[in-house]
């Protein structure tokens, strides 16, 4: 009776380490999903800007000083998109060569740390490239373009710049906090960080949903005012 009662205690003890594993697993992989899409919608951002600048090019191709801010812009572009290609092929190969879900995690948290933080500073870069150059090409005056106040083009460029990076590096915290809390459920066999990352979730789920209706009500009121105006 004692040595079945022991079998017993160690089948329950197995199934419940899978069963946590099987449940870790899931979410990282997840987690892999939401950073592919971000690769994949910020890749269209650098095809984005590709064509922009190509037709930014063409239509200032008689003002050299635009030619100098517009190729270098460019380069980076293409810079861009393909370290997010690189990035793209660096995290297939960490999901599809880790020989355990431990050091899966441990990979993707060394990705998040090094390559994935220089990637949401490059995009932040990109969609100030891409605000700038749809103006360039709205205000494109037969090849001129005049910026009238440009303290104030500098203040709303370095602002929508802090809102992108400061957005991405949030998204990246929460990305790197829920790998560390995987990692420390795995070691010790327990779903208790985990848990308290959901509930965290739950809680703050709200104050998102919140500030974009808040946000979304001054965006309408902002449109209805100029219209009025």
């Amino acid at each position: 009776m004692w040595q079945e009662g022991n079998d017993r205690l160690f089948r329950d003890e197995k199934t419940d380490k899978k069963m946590i594993e099987q449940y870790l697993n899931e979410k990282t992989f997840k987690g892999t999903r939401k950073i592919n899409m971000n690769l994949g919608f910020y890749g269209m951002v650098q095809l984005a800007n590709v064509i922009l600048l190509s037709m930014n090019l063409a239509g200032y191709s008689s003002n050299p000083a635009m030619i100098w801010v517009l190729v270098p812009q460019l380069i980076l572009t293409i810079g861009i998109l393909i370290y997010g290609i690189d990035l793209f092929y660096k995290l297939k190969d960490i999901n599809k060569y880790s020989d355990s879900l431990q050091v899966l995690i441990e990979r993707q948290l060394w990705f998040f740390k090094k390559p994935y933080e220089i990637w949401l500073f490059l995009v932040s870069v990109s969609v100030i490239i891409l605000m700038t150059n749809v103006n360039l090409y709205i205000d494109n005056d037969n090849g001129n373009y005049v910026i009238n106040n440009k303290v104030m083009f500098v203040i709303v460029t370095l602002v929508a710049f802090l809102f992108i990076y400061g957005s991405q590096k949030v998204a990246g915290i929460r990305s790197l906090r829920s790998l560390k809390a995987y990692l420390s459920d795995l070691q010790h066999g327990v779903l208790e960080q985990s848990d308290r990352l959901e509930h965290t979730k739950k809680r703050y789920i709200w104050i998102w949903v919140a500030l974009f209706v808040l946000l979304s009500a001054s965006l309408i009121y902002g449109i209805i005012t100029a219209n009025r105006m």
